[in-house]
């Protein structure tokens, strides 16, 4: 009896123990057993608190896409406020009104020769910087190591060894969770994240070489390919960022066959995503053709709304024009017009709009040849609320007889070379960056330039000749034109 007493005794207080330390599992510390440490949670660092639904998205994104600032400010390229004043990139865009930036995403572009730019390393970079200032921030994964567009979705050259659609699709998820995750413990808060650019015919169609792949995301009647992409990306977005939205992005804005289609199959395929995106390029021949454009691409956006239940918004823009009167016409009325005209419509971003004297080869940058925001961007203020009419009511009329001296790319003039006592033109121009490109033509329209790239200091009349152009040097230049002679030439007054 007394051995039965001792042992309820002892059971009792052993209950009491197992009482007294019932206060969840996170107070029980198990040594690992054999000596295996792995099953000890190892301390983590402490990452920025971001909240899981983006505190700074505006209720129309004002927005831009600046990804190519990297070799810009690589290469030295300044940019300057209206005044002349040398400003950071971000701060002069913020200035211009820009509320919202988007950065593309390439897995690894180093194996396609662009040396990390737009790698997730560079976009963090970009974003913390945008971040700061207050934009609020899109990510736009080409899930490829170079552009993206509807004649170019390559799939990452790092991933051709994959062996199925739905194993891609996995690896479309792992990829963009991994990245995004990057973002989120730098403490950048993601308001929206595109699923492939310009997918018009889908996403990663092809090797990174080109050749033809059966394990695609291509868009087709005939599989759900590009919606298992879509799908998984989306799944891994609101794992990271739980309020941050979705986007597919379609070229050809305008075009409600091209739209329709890709959209028809999505809906087939169940695919999930937010927000359709599209891109609009209003550039023209003639008034009626942009116009056409603009009126199609918002009656488009409207249709995508009611018939797909889907918000929009247009994720590019950009004119060749954005000097004259109908390139400023073209981005003001659009996107006054997507705000005001488009109740789900959720902004209008303006692709590299701190480009200028034909950076890189594009035409379509928004800022002029001195480097400073050229007035059609002052729509992205918010403050600009009227449309524009057909034609300039104050048309600039220039008078006398001068010699008009214009950008090559995007025609804006930059200079006026008047006629001297000794017959010949002089002006005093500045250019902010090297090997500059321009035309000149006279009041009569007339066009000059020179007889052919090796003769620079020639001087002809006719606009299938070569174009002027200053040296490897940039800064303020003294510039000399003598028709009589048929020759041209400069002084540096000073260099940047």
């Amino acid at each position: 009896m007394r051995k039965i007493s001792y042992l309820l005794i002892v059971a009792m207080m052993l209950l009491g123990v197992y009482a007294c330390g019932d206060d969840g599992d996170d107070n029980i510390v198990e040594e690992p057993a054999n000596n295996d440490t792995t099953s000890v949670k190892p301390d983590t660092p402490d990452t920025p608190d971001v909240p899981d639904t983006p505190s700074n998205v505006p209720a129309f994104a004002y927005g831009c896409d600046p990804s190519w600032i990297t070799p810009m400010e690589a290469e030295g390229i300044k940019f300057y406020d209206k005044d002349g004043k040398q400003t950071e990139c971000f701060a002069l865009l913020k200035s211009v009104g820009f509320n919202a930036a988007r950065f593309r995403v390439w897995v690894n572009p180093a194996s396609s020769g662009s040396n990390g730019m737009c790698d997730i390393e560079d976009v963090v970079t970009k974003s913390k910087r945008a971040a700061a200032l207050g934009y609020a921030i899109m990510i736009d994964f080409h899930y490829s190591d170079v552009w993206a567009d509807p004649a170019n979705q390559k799939k990452p050259k790092a991933w051709e060894s994959i062996a199925t659609v739905d194993e891609l699709a996995k690896k479309v998820y792992d990829y963009t969770k991994e990245s995004l995750q990057r973002l989120k413990n730098e403490g950048i808060d993601v308001a929206w994240v595109q699923i492939g650019n310009e997918t018009q015919t889908g996403m990663m169609k092809t090797n990174s070489d080109g050749s033809e792949t059966d394990i695609n995301g291509a868009m087709s009647k005939d599989n759900t390919n590009f919606a298992k992409m879509v799908t998984q990306g989306t799944k891994a977005v609101k794992e990271v960022f739980p309020g941050a939205k979705s986007i597919v992005h379609l070229a050809n804005g305008q075009s409600w066959d091209k739209l329709s289609w890709a959209l028809n199959i999505m809906k087939a395929g169940n695919a999930d995503y937010d927000i359709l995106g599209v891109s609009l390029y209003p550039d023209f021949n003639n008034k009626s053709w942009y116009a056409s454009y603009i009126d199609a691409c918002i009656n488009n956006l409207n249709k995508v709304a009611d018939t797909y239940n889907k918000d929009v918004m247009i994720c590019e823009i950009g004119t060749s024009y954005i000097t004259s009167w109908d390139g400023k016409r073209a981005i003001t009325n659009t996107v006054i017009r997507a705000k005001n005209e488009v109740p789900r419509c959720k902004g209008v971003f303006y692709w590299e709009p701190q480009c200028y004297s034909g950076y890189n080869g594009y035409g379509m940058g928004g800022f002029l040849v001195n480097g400073s925001p050229a007035p059609a961007l002052d729509v992205f203020s918010g403050k600009v609320t009227e449309l524009l009419p057909a034609d300039d009511p104050n048309p600039e009329v220039i008078e006398g007889d001068v010699l008009i001296l214009m950008d090559k790319s995007s025609g804006e003039q930059f200079g006026i070379a008047e006629k001297q006592d000794d017959g010949t033109y002089k002006a005093t121009v500045t250019v902010t960056s090297n090997w500059y490109n321009f035309r000149v033509k006279d009041n009569d329209g007339n066009t000059y330039g020179v007889s052919d790239w090796n003769s620079q200091y020639s001087f002809v009349k006719g606009s299938k000749n070569d174009n002027f152009w200053f040296g490897n040097e940039s800064g303020t230049f003294e510039v000399t034109f003598d028709i009589e002679n048929q020759k041209w030439s400069y002084i540096v007054k000073s260099k940047n």
